[in-house]
Order: structure tokens, then sequence, then C-alpha cells
């Protein structure tokens, strides 16, 4: 969205898209149906796909001329008094008056076994998910867990149960003491949610099939689930904003003013890595777009 508005400006505008491997280490990546956005529910590698189809359109328009792809990552970023100085995994270096930061999050994953191998396939196949507004809907009256041991893991699993009902919610704590508050746990209580705090052994199902049916517990106990849900934390890609001096909240999410502008002149912050929004497709677009007019803005005050 940043490359299309930037194009549709007229603005020379340099994308690196990321390697192929670095691409990976960011959620978008592994975004597949979309539930929560008008139209979009019937691709099935959402974001991969959106990102082609535009720049192809881009491609085939009168900007293109506008429009440099670096199909590699970048390795470093410095600035040089009012200008930013990228170097990419060749050495190669570029010069730039603005950055537009969208790196994204990684969610943190359950280890099972002392590995998260075991809940990617299903994660893969969303029956396993993180984001509550895009997928929450999943849990509608189905028997459901929560992985976490937090607070926040404690209130989504309240969440679910009071918006989807839940046939049955069980928060997995995965052999990690809670930090859940007494006044948090007395809900649960009240809401029939239980609390399971052996680690997991296994997930039971077919990952490829799109089934699941529960997970095995060290106890030997099997709780039921047909969806999971996971609350974690995240791990933010923020080692370029870090290197700059950019400031970040308690999580490594960048600070943004609303123009999505950082502590740092002309470096742009948009999608999951801002702090202090939610984590949407649509509100990155609209980072994009509040980012784009204001450098635009900028130059044409020049």
């Amino acid at each position: 969205m940043a490359v299309k508005r930037a194009t549709l400006n007229n603005r020379d505008t340099l994308l690196f898209t990321g390697a192929k491997k670095a691409m990976k280490s960011s959620r978008g990546h592994w975004v597949r149906k979309v539930d929560n956005i008008p139209s979009l529910s019937h691709y099935t590698r959402t974001i991969n796909q959106l990102r082609e189809e535009t720049l192809a359109e881009i491609a085939q328009g009168p900007f293109s001329h506008r429009l440099t792809c670096i199909h590699d990552s970048v390795l470093s970023v410095e600035k040089q008094d009012d200008i930013f100085i990228l170097t990419d995994m060749t050495g190669k270096t570029y010069k730039a008056r603005h950055v537009i930061l969208a790196t994204g999050i990684m969610e943190e994953q359950p280890h099972i076994n002392g590995s998260i191998d075991p809940i990617l396939p299903y994660a893969n196949k969303q029956l396993v998910a993180y984001c509550l507004l895009c997928d929450g809907h999943k849990a509608y009256q189905k028997d459901s867990v929560m992985i976490g041991h937090s607070e926040a893991a404690a209130k989504n699993a309240l969440l679910i149960q009071n918006r989807y009902e839940p046939t049955s919610m069980t928060i997995l704590t995965n052999g990690i003491p809670t930090t859940i508050t007494e006044e948090t746990a007395l809900q649960l209580d009240k809401h029939g949610i239980t609390l399971k705090h052996d680690p997991i052994v296994e997930i039971i199902g077919d990952a490829k099939a799109r089934i699941m049916t529960g997970f095995r517990l060290e106890s030997g106990e099997t709780v039921t689930a047909e969806v999971g849900f996971v609350s974690l934390g995240i791990r933010p890609n923020n080692t370029f904003a870090l290197a700059l001096g950019a400031e970040v909240d308690d999580r490594g999410l960048v600070l943004t003013d609303e123009h999505c502008e950082s502590t740092v002149s002309n470096l742009f912050v948009i999608g999951d890595l801002r702090a202090n929004s939610m984590k949407q497709i649509f509100t990155a677009w609209q980072h994009a777009v509040d980012a784009m007019q204001e450098i635009d803005r900028r130059l044409r005050a020049e």
C-alpha cells in the first residue's frame, strides 16, 4: 500500500521486498484466508497474493518508471546528516530521503517437547490462531483452547468465551507458572474456563486433513479441542529502528506520531511494528497512506 500510494503520488520509490528467508520472519507472510475484511476471503495466501497483484498493476501502469524493486533484504540502515544509507546483502548501497519500515512482527510459539515444530502445521492450516480479531470467530460453538500463562492469555480466553459461545474453553499453561491475577482467576471460574498446568506433549489430529481433536498433556490427560489460540507475546522485527535510535515501547514496538513518523526524523513505521495500533491489514493500509501523504507534503513544501 505504501508503494502504491507513493507511485500514484508520482514519487521515485525503492522497494526492498526481502529475500525469501527474511520474508518468513514476518507474520504477514503466513497469513492465509482472511474472513474479517470484505472481499478478501477468496484469497488463499492473502498478503502474498495482494502484494504480487499490486506490483503487477504498478508495472503495467503509467508510473512504473517510478518504482525500483530490489528482491533482496536490507543488511543495514544508517543515517548521515539527512540522508539514509541502505546496504543490501550484496554490499551495494542506496540513498534515500525517507525510509518506511514495514518489517512486522512474529508471535512467540509454544514449545512442545522442546520444539515449536509440532504447532506449525496446525497454525499453517488455521486450526491454531494468534489474532482474536482475525480468527476468534473460528471458536464459535467449538471446543477451544488458549495456550498461554499470562493475564493477557486469560483475558483473551474470557473474550472468546463471552463473544463466541464455545462448547468448552480451556487454558493450557504448558507447564509455565501463571501470572494471572486472583480477580481474573475468579472470572475464569465463574465462566467455566478451566486451567490445565501440565506441559503439552502432543497435538492430536491430522493437519493435512485440517483436523484437530485435542492436546495430550504430560499427565496423560487429553483436552478436547477443535480450534486453538496462542497468547504468548510477540517478537518485533525492530533491528533497523533500534540501530537508528528510534524509541520503542516495553514490547519493542516503535513509537510514532500521528503521521507514523518515529522519533528519528524521516523514519516512518507502519503495520504491525508500529506501537499503539491494532495489528490488522486495514490499519496497516491506513498507516501507509498517512506516512506517504506526510512525505509527499514535505517534498511539495520544499
